[in-house]
């Protein structure tokens, strides 16, 4: 069995990355695999890490500045691989701790495996800072690995690599959602009518707007029998990545302008979702937007295979590697086509096309499961170690 120790987030505060390392460490685990996650926080070591399973443990460890004790202790972890959670809204400003534990493990010759998560949206985001960023991320990683062809393409045409090993994001396969939680989410969320849900956390990436833009021809063409959910919030920046934060509660407070001025059709907006419920929101919703203007690959997308919603999204690369032919695309920035297509799948006589879609979004979530997704990433850190490890 291999020892795996990870660099990222991890919940608590709610983050979709922090998600997505818990359920690569289940899945590690349940193998019998041990995991050691290290996580921003203020514990003095390792004596105060919490168990998340049979052989796994999280240190919440990380700091700006790295700790010469804390490094001493990683290594008495001996790890086989290192894996690392990347995406400068993650990392943040433990950016450059992490880059350093980073080079003393690559001089231990442990493998450096770094999964890059938004490289095709934040790679230009604040220009040369973002460029130093990513420059400096890839000179320490031994395997870059991303979640879709869009962050392949990002990595490799911006010049960080020359070869990228690209994985499914993962899913957790057929959610359980039972009658009961469909009754609570539509009791808590107020859903009346036919959904037309947006759900995640808020950017101008997201064209939430776009959504917005379409929601007078849906209702019309409806008689006004549909209801609009933008359920999220924007994320909790720190340090000099609040002008980010910055952006994303300006583009809410447009959001919810642009919503005020559309006279006679039903939105709503709900901030936070907790966990329990995004499943069941996700499966009530007649149809799910994904209206993205820019995505390396979506969270929310893969949520949405394993809650077999029915989908439309925008004809991104990050959008169609997650969804595949589980859901139906209109041209990026085009509200009439997302007007068109939505109306398409709303009303009792679009009812078996709805089923088929959520048929196909079951069936992509059972291909493309956690489980899988961790075993590929341990196999190619492990093939790295023997190759820099021969005898």
């Amino acid at each position: 069995m291999a020892r795996i120790l990870l660099l990222s987030p991890y919940e608590p505060p709610s983050d979709g990355i922090a998600k997505h390392t818990s359920f690569l460490v289940d899945a590690w685990d349940s193998v019998g695999h041990c995991v050691l996650v290290i996580s921003p926080g203020k514990q003095r070591g390792l004596e105060g890490a919490e168990c998340i399973g049979a052989r796994s443990k999280v240190a919440r460890i990380l700091r700006q500045v790295p700790q010469r004790h804390t490094w001493n202790e990683i290594l008495e972890f001996e790890p086989d691989m290192v894996f690392v959670q990347f995406a400068i809204a993650a990392v943040s400003v433990n950016f450059w701790s992490v880059r350093s534990l980073c080079k003393k493990f690559t001089a231990a010759r442990i493998p450096v495996v770094v999964g890059f998560h938004e490289p095709a949206r934040e790679y230009d985001l604040l220009g040369f800072v973002t460029h130093l960023i990513y420059k400096a991320m890839a000179r320490v990683t031994d395997v870059p690995v991303v979640f879709s062809s869009a962050g392949r393409q990002a990595l490799i045409e911006n010049g960080l690599f020359d070869e990228v090993v690209e994985v499914p994001h993962g899913t957790t396969g057929v959610a359980k959602i039972t009658d009961d939680d469909i009754k609570r989410v539509r009791d808590l969320y107020h859903v009346q009518k036919p959904l037309v849900l947006a759900l995640g956390f808020t950017s101008f990436d997201k064209g939430t707007d776009v959504l917005l833009d379409a929601a007078s021809a849906v209702a019309e063409s409806r008689g006004n029998d549909v209801q609009f959910l933008i359920a999220g919030s924007p994320r909790e920046r720190r340090g000099v990545f609040r002008i980010m934060g910055r952006r994303d509660v300006e583009c809410q407070r447009r959001l919810e302008d642009q919503a005020k001025k559309i006279v006679g059709v039903d939105i709503d907006f709900f901030g936070f979702v907790a966990d329990s419920d995004i499943a069941a929101v996700l499966f009530v919703a007649d149809v799910v937007a994904l209206p993205y203007r820019r995505i390396t690959q979506s969270g929310i997308a893969n949520l949405a295979l394993s809650s077999r919603s029915v989908v439309v999204g925008s004809n991104l690369p990050g959008l169609r590697s997650d969804l595949g032919d589980a859901a139906k695309y209109v041209a990026v920035g085009d509200a009439g086509a997302l007007a068109e297509q939505m109306i398409s799948l709303l009303g009792d006589e679009n009812a078996s096309v709805r089923q088929h879609m959520r048929e196909l979004s079951g069936e992509r979530a059972v291909s493309n499961t956690y489980a899988k997704v961790a075993e590929r990433i341990l196999s190619v850190g492990l093939a790295r170690s023997s190759e820099s490890n021969p005898d």
